[in-house]
């Protein structure tokens, strides 16, 4: 599996709701994360995905204040499953898929392999962390969505703490 032929994939599907590649966690030949959102891009309706993608391009990063791909975000995604790839920093890879997919509630993994490289095993918790974030950045969004609504309904304050009326003038 390789990013050109997910996207020959993606594009000849464009109706797909559940796809689901295995077999491939300890292969060399994964997808990158930008592949990973082209998929997304080309098949609105997808609700499961088991693609193997090599999040290491997203792992050696942090958090980058600009939103992924311009805002985009696939609303359908529900269920991801991951084939592993060992990981640094789950904060990073959470909030990436949160982002690109708000709605996933379930994050599952591949068992199909015996874990033969201990990736998913219990002495690596960086993925269980991915899959605890991955449920509570979405509520974390909405309250400080939220703030931002009371503040602006009530007013705000300015940088000498004078009231503003509606937010920023």
């Amino acid at each position: 599996m390789d990013d050109a032929a997910l996207l020959q994939m993606a594009k000849a599907w464009p109706l797909l709701e559940d796809l689901s590649i295995t077999g491939y966690s300890c292969s060399s030949h994964k997808v990158t994360p930008h592949a990973f959102v082209l998929l997304l891009w080309y098949c609105p309706r997808l609700v499961s995905v088991a693609v193997p993608v090599n999040w290491s391009t997203i792992d050696m990063h942090a958090i980058p204040r600009d939103i992924p791909y311009q805002g985009f975000s696939h609303n359908a995604l529900s269920r991801l499953v991951l084939e592993g790839s060992r990981i640094d920093n789950p904060i990073s890879i959470a909030a990436f898929i949160s982002a690109i997919a708000p709605n996933v509630k379930s994050i599952r993994r591949d068992d199909e392999d015996d874990d033969e490289n201990g990736i998913f095993s219990d002495n690596d918790p960086t993925w269980t962390m991915v899959e605890d974030l991955i449920t509570a950045l979405p509520i974390i969004r909405e309250q400080g969505m939220r703030m931002m609504l009371r503040r602006s309904m009530r007013g705000s304050y300015n940088h000498r703490g004078t009231a503003q009326l509606g937010g920023r003038q």
